[in-house]
């Protein structure tokens, strides 16, 4: 018997998770114009970009992971005789959350002998990632089941994401703000910064200038972050230039010696946030048993 994970596509990992660690990603729907494509099979960031870059009536869609992608992904697990572990995009942003536990309770009925968690992340991307990667490590450190749920429901309560809006006309043409604000917004140079509180993105502040966004960016991280002796996340669309900044200026100011860092957002993820988009996650308490480890 062993622990299974599975995560949706909006949760952005790298390589070296990928490669070390056994766990399924479920892809979301992502439609351009009337073609239906699956994040991280085939579709690409790029291919989100290019198709908004030559649609300017058109954006693309999401939708929730089908029904049944969750139910053969948890059963084939449960048939070997393995307890399941599944982490939700934050069901504040998606009803997937609502249906995994749904089909995860039909499931428990036909295996009573097994056990099935579908934890909500209340998070997203890189701030998933997190919550994934010490449930990784807690299991390989041989961790009861009951703890890895209950610490990585903890970490989804005190996870802290905050983005950088990198293209304002970008969150006009998905409907988010009106295209009279993005377009004054542009003119003045005005870079919002974005954030979950309680699984919902909001607002948290509007700078003038991205230097100016940067900075506030950092100051925010640094006041949030009261335990420094964690693993940072950072998630960027087409801005290495910023992740290379921040990584740096978290390095020598605060001392974080780890970093989760994915090598691009993903395709869903793209969708919402656009380009030129920096994201750094947290979080603002840790667990007695959290693994301040890489990777």
């Amino acid at each position: 018997m062993a622990i299974k994970f599975i995560v949706d596509s909006m949760c952005d990992t790298n390589s070296d998770i990928l490669n070390r660690y056994d766990f399924d990603i479920l892809p979301f729907p992502v439609t351009l114009d009337d073609k239906t494509y699956f994040d991280g099979i085939n579709i690409t960031p790029e291919m989100v970009v290019d198709f908004v870059n030559n649609n300017s009536k058109l954006f693309p869609k999401t939708a929730q992971i089908q029904p049944l992608d969750i139910t053969n992904t948890i059963e084939k697990h449960l048939k070997n005789g393995d307890d399941v572990i599944y982490l939700v995009l934050s069901s504040k942003l998606s009803g997937t959350y609502q249906t995994a536990r749904l089909l995860a309770k039909d499931l428990q009925e036909k295996y009573p002998e097994r056990k099935v968690a579908i934890v909500d992340s209340l998070s997203a991307t890189t701030g998933s990632a997190l919550i994934l990667y010490q449930g990784l490590k807690l299991n390989k450190l041989n961790r009861p089941y009951d703890e890895i749920v209950e610490t990585m429901t903890f970490l989804a309560h005190h996870a802290q994401i905050f983005f950088m809006v990198g293209d304002i006309k970008w969150l006009a043409q998905g409907g988010r703000i009106s295209r009279n604000a993005a377009m004054l917004g542009d003119m003045l140079k005005i870079v919002p910064i974005l954030y979950f509180k309680d699984g919902e993105i909001l607002v948290y502040e509007k700078i003038r200038g991205q230097k100016k966004a940067l900075k506030t960016l950092f100051a925010i991280v640094e006041e949030k972050m009261t335990n420094k002796n964690q693993i940072l996340g950072m998630i960027q669309s087409t801005a290495t230039d910023l992740q290379d900044k921040a990584r740096k200026y978290f390095e020598k100011e605060l001392g974080i010696k780890n970093f989760l860092l994915p090598e691009k957002a993903g395709s869903t993820l793209t969708v919402h946030i656009g380009t030129n988009c920096l994201g750094i996650m947290f979080f603002d308490e840790l667990p007695d048993n959290y693994v301040n480890v890489t990777p």
